[in-house]
């Protein structure tokens, strides 16, 4: 009660333009995404998926092998359409801003279901694309990243991986290991250890 629920509106917001082919798969994404929000894997067979798109279930078996490559690229088609550009100006500017978005997003309605995803897919759920998760999510973060290097904040051969895990690690841990809504003041306590541990005097 009391947090509004994504909605339809939310979703479809179309980020290309192209003909049937175009159409169809902004339709299919979109059904993916209201079905993991509404009953999460297991609502997304190609049975139900097909009826909530409506297109045949022949049109999603000519382009994939399995379900998995319709959540795959549904759940990274809404993540590129909702990722905000962050240039704040700072490293510890745009880091702020981007745990402020990781932090909201570990607490919607899609939360759960993308976490669900990826934790079947680590396990072996659908070899091959247990990986495209970090690399679309990389690639998002890339520019903060370039930036920061230009700026000479960060070293240019910083290991981003680490540097993301350390300072998202401690959102997934209070909202999927103890489920327990992010203590106030954590993002300005993450962003502070950092910086101090990989800026290099201007983060």
């Amino acid at each position: 009660m009391g947090r509004k629920s994504t909605t339809s509106e939310d979703i479809a917001r179309p980020r290309r333009r192209g003909g049937r082919t175009a159409e169809v798969t902004r339709r299919v994404n979109q059904a993916v995404i209201e079905l993991l929000i509404e009953g999460g894997l297991d609502a997304c067979s190609f049975q139900r998926v097909a009826e909530k798109a409506g297109v045949e279930r022949s049109t999603l078996y000519r382009r994939y092998p399995d379900r998995w490559g319709t959540i795959i690229d549904a759940i990274i088609d809404y993540a590129e359409r909702q990722a905000p550009t962050y240039d704040t100006g700072s490293f510890r500017g745009d880091l702020t801003a981007v745990l402020q978005r990781v932090n909201v997003i570990l607490y919607s309605p899609l939360g759960a279901p993308v976490m669900a995803v990826a934790a079947t897919l680590q396990a072996g759920g659908s070899p091959g694309l247990e990986q495209r998760f970090w690399e679309s999510r990389s690639k998002q973060l890339a520019p903060m990243f370039d930036r920061a290097v230009e700026r000479g904040e960060l070293a240019a051969d910083v290991d981003r991986e680490e540097l993301f895990a350390i300072a998202s690690g401690p959102f997934f841990f209070f909202a999927f290991v103890i489920g327990r809504r992010t203590p106030e003041g954590l993002i300005e306590s993450v962003v502070d250890l950092v910086c101090e541990r990989y800026c290099l005097g201007r983060g």
